[in-house]
């Protein structure tokens, strides 16, 4: 097989990996609260009504933790044992929810945050070893891009379950299994939340076979070698020193932008929509909620014919695409896209949602419009847009800004991310919507500028040293010639 064939089967094995562990992740995010708050309802003493934020926040507190490690483990371990090992707590979360214990809840939330950072140290470090400089962004692209469709496939699922245990109108009932008890938001009947359950952390489980049989064999001149250079302890050190890297906090305010994203966009956002009152017969909002997500992920263009064959474009395609001919499109092009569509949809939720949805169920209008599957359609797709840019970029710079310590620029870079996205959930309750509306567009402005800034420095440092070698290259051909 051709290296670069090799590579492309690399980059999908590992995107459908992803497709399958964040089935579950992704759609349980945009319903957990609520799902939470429904249990709650039934049993006051089972849960608190806010346990679905904060066992969010253990989950990011957990990944922060672990990030700080995950660079000394992938030098003692593998890409792949890493891999599997978050599959494993991925699967686990959404199975707790079968039979609800409030201990193992929290247990599996803290497993599954070190599961995720393990996913992410395995998953940059797989792709690393299996891409070149030359192809790094393209197989981040496709990577991403196909674990993405994961949402779409959530849709179907969040859909198909939706319609057949809730009544298309919703009522109100007393009995345990009721599909409304507050006519203020969406509730969630205990055979729907063991349904979602056991399909959730069933998908989920394909991901520890599709990990265990990616190939392990890296590629010729890889951006990094299998080949172990540190042990636990000077890995530990790089880490902790490449926290404080100069660098890295240029990079700051991208990865909190990457974190309050994805926290409001998964999770607060959707739980906002499920506590406005004007929304409660919409019981098919995180359905259309998940296939517009996913198709901004995914789709950007229409189909297109070549010859007998018909090829699907995505914006992880597309960006993959346009990167083989435009240099550099991965990083600058990409996160102006990105910080227009978090402008785009926070403008959108603005004028369409109750000032104190994320905090309770309200009956409270909105400023300007209320919401229906279209306008939730429309808001969803470029939110999937937005993070399908924020980290790509996110992903591409890592692997350049610092060469020599790259595991240890993923692991610092979200380790920040996580710490954005705990703040989030940790402070949720209380934090009324127009904050997170007003934040992510200038956090999103000020990430740009200062990504910039990073991208002219790393070109200049790589013309450096492709300069410095050429030298190399012609003394060594002047002393052999001699």
């Amino acid at each position: 097989m051709k290296q670069r064939n090799f590579e492309l089967l690399c980059a999908a094995m590992l995107g459908f990996g992803q497709l399958c562990i964040m089935v579950g992740y992704d759609s349980e995010s945009f319903i957990l609260e609520s799902v939470i708050h429904s249990i709650h309802e039934r049993n006051p003493e089972k849960v608190s009504q806010y346990a679905g934020y904060y066992g969010q926040a253990v989950i990011f507190a957990a990944y922060m933790i672990t990030c700080l490690f995950a660079p000394s483990i992938l030098h003692i371990s593998t890409s792949k044992s890493l891999l599997i090992f978050s599959a494993v707590a991925y699967t686990m979360f959404p199975f707790g929810f079968l039979f609800f214990n409030i201990y193992f809840y929290f247990f599996s939330a803290v497993l599954l945050g070190i599961g995720i950072s393990f996913y992410f140290s395995g998953m940059n470090s797989y792709l690393s070893q299996h891409s070149t400089r030359e192809t790094i962004e393209s197989n981040v692209s496709i990577s991403w891009s196909v674990g993405n469709c994961c949402l779409m496939i959530s849709a179907c699922i969040l859909a198909g379950i939706t319609s057949f245990t809730v009544p298309t109108i919703p009522t109100v009932t007393q009995n345990s299994n009721s599909t409304l008890q507050d006519p203020h938001k969406r509730s969630y009947s205990d055979n729907e939340i063991k349904m979602l359950s056991a399909a959730f952390s069933g998908i989920s489980a394909l991901a520890i076979v599709t990990f265990a049989l990616m190939p392990s064999k890296s590629v010729e001149n890889s951006l990094e070698s299998a080949e172990k250079k540190h042990g636990f302890m000077d890995s530990l050190k790089l880490t902790c020193s490449t926290i404080i890297s100069p660098k890295l906090m240029q990079l700051l305010p991208l990865t909190i932008l990457g974190g309050f994203n994805v926290s409001f966009w998964l999770a607060i956002f959707p739980t906002a929509m499920h506590f406005t009152k004007s929304n409660a017969s919409l019981i098919y909002i995180p359905a259309i909620y998940s296939l517009g997500a996913g198709l901004g992920e995914v789709l950007s263009k229409s189909r297109e014919s070549r010859q007998h064959s018909t090829r699907f474009f995505s914006v992880g395609i597309l960006i993959s695409a346009l990167s083989k001919r435009i240099k550099g499109f991965g990083l600058k092009p990409t996160m102006l896209i990105g910080a227009l569509t978090v402008c785009i949809y926070c403008g959108l939720v603005h004028i369409s949602t109750p000032f104190e949805a994320p905090m309770r169920p309200t009956s409270q209008d909105s400023i300007w419009i209320q919401q229906g599957y279209p306008l939730v359609f429309i808001i969803s797709f470029f939110c999937g847009i937005s993070d399908c840019c924020i980290n790509g970029v996110r992903s591409v710079i890592c692997a350049l800004v610092l060469p020599q310590r790259r595991a240890q620029s993923y692991a610092v870079t979200r380790m920040y991310h996580a710490a954005a996205c705990m703040i989030c959930f940790f402070f949720s309750p209380i934090v009324p919507l127009y904050i997170y509306t007003f934040v992510l567009p200038v956090l999103s402005i000020c990430s740009t500028f200062l990504l910039f800034r990073v991208v002219d420095s790393t070109v200049i440092m790589e013309r450096k040293m492709t300069e410095q070698m050429n030298i190399v290259k012609i003394e060594v051909f002047k002393t052999n010639v001699q």
